[in-house]
């Protein structure tokens, strides 16, 4: 019997591994070679790359139809972490973790033209980084992965392979895992929200504006960025003379948005009428429900030793990084099952 297993290897998985400070196995998806074939499509209105970043497939179950959203699905070893800006807000991070990742390895650098080629006017915002300077990706702690792609999973009440069973996934291969494990329906309906989002541009010296989260780029690390170079090298630092930023400007207020399935296909649900044009800019769409049920409840109602970490398993309280809210989340589930384990 496998007492803890990690399903995925982005992001909120490496900080699963980290936390959970106990063994556990970790499987995820490192190869597409065994995918190609009749039994799975492949969605390339999905598929979110970069020019230096490994291509990534988006390989699954389910077709998606979207014309009003935009969804990512990056199927391969460290997930968004491979092509992300590492951006955190450290308001709410206790000082003892924040001790906890600097032992990991794991640096919090505050925001600056000259170090991370971006600042921003909320003094809490850091990057996430490694001792050479590099952003932090998930594959800096999960150096050991299993390769397999998980088709479904189901309840036996007589039978136990895996006591712990951690999905780290992000929402569409979440999706796609529910309804091959049959615990997605016929008409179910998925909804998700996120703060609105827009990219602007500017000057370095611009004012910033009111009642907004902005993560301001300068010419240089804003190119780095669309190519998907994870550190703010010296080669782009040639480009420091451009005045011209590009501001990434989170509103305070949330969208939401709906998609419901039949036959295998998700189409967006026009019912949904203040899902503006744009939605899932910012790749921080999280608050998952299955017909109106948060999702960790749905688990939940599955099994109690199933447990969901990532961006569809948090509702994000303010706007801006998303990651401190899945530290946070990842912390106090965590604690949660710990105390029930000595309570048993």
């Amino acid at each position: 019997m496998i007492k803890n297993l990690i399903i995925g290897s982005g992001f909120s998985a490496a900080m699963v591994k980290i936390l959970l400070k106990e063994k556990a196995r970790v499987l995820s998806l490192t190869s597409h070679n065994n995918l190609r074939s009749k039994d799975f499509i492949r969605r390339k209105s999905l598929e979110s790359n970069k020019f230096f970043s490994k291509k990534s497939l988006s390989l699954g179950s389910t077709k998606f139809i979207l014309k009003k959203g935009r969804l990512h699905d990056r199927l391969t070893h460290g997930g968004n972490s491979n092509i992300w800006g590492g951006h955190i807000n450290l308001k709410k991070i206790p000082k003892n973790l924040i001790n906890f990742f600097i032992k990991k390895k794991i640096f919090f650098q505050k925001l600056s033209f000259s170090i991370t080629g971006t600042t921003s006017h909320n003094k809490n915002l850091a990057q996430l980084q490694v001792i050479s300077g590099k952003i932090f990706k998930a594959q800096d702690l999960l150096n050991i992965v299993e390769n397999a792609f998980i088709l479904n999973f189901f309840i036996k009440k007589k039978k136990v392979e895996v006591k712990k069973l951690f999905l780290c996934l992000g929402t569409i291969q979440l999706i796609d895992l529910l309804y091959r494990s049959k615990f997605l329906k016929e008409n179910d309906i998925i909804e998700l929200s996120e703060f609105d989002h827009q990219f602007n541009l500017g000057f370095k010296k611009s004012k910033y504006k009111k009642n907004t989260t902005i993560i301001r780029y300068s010419f240089a690390r804003a190119v780095g960025h669309f190519l998907g170079v994870q550190s703010y090298s010296k080669y782009l630092k040639l480009l420091n003379f451009v005045p011209f930023c590009i501001d990434q400007i989170f509103y305070n207020n949330k969208t939401k948005y709906a998609l419901q399935i039949k036959d295998g296909i998700f189409t967006e649900k026009m019912s949904s009428n203040n899902t503006k044009s744009n939605f899932g800019k910012s790749i921080h769409y999280c608050n998952m429900k299955i017909n109106g049920v948060f999702i960790n409840d749905f688990l939940t109602k599955i099994n109690i030793n199933l447990l969901g970490f990532g961006m569809p398993f948090v509702n994000q309280s303010v706007p801006g990084p998303i990651s401190n809210d899945i530290i946070l989340d990842v912390k106090k589930k965590l604690s949660l099952l710990k105390s029930k384990w000595k309570i048993n």
